[in-house]
């Protein structure tokens, strides 16, 4: 696949783990399959992960586990 912004270098087929929202609240998918361009960085959802990702969103899948994170905003380190 080609990089949509026009690089000369073909994408590369990555697994990441990415963080969506539904209903405000953060949801991390973990083994998603990406296209990422390795020259400028760019990312693109192949249809069958973006399926997967509108599946979870729309609650059709239990999560296998919870996480948390330190949350920082810029307004309080300013």
């Amino acid at each position: 696949m080609q990089c949509p912004k026009g690089c000369s270098t073909p994408m590369k087929k990555r697994k990441e783990e990415k963080i969506f929202y539904r209903n405000g609240k953060p949801i991390v998918i973990s083994e998603l399959t990406m296209h990422i361009c390795p020259s400028c960085g760019q990312e693109s959802l192949p249809l069958t992960s973006a399926r997967i990702v509108e599946d979870v969103l729309k609650g059709k899948h239990k999560p296998s586990g919870k996480f948390t994170a330190e949350l920082y905003e810029i307004s309080s380190i300013e």
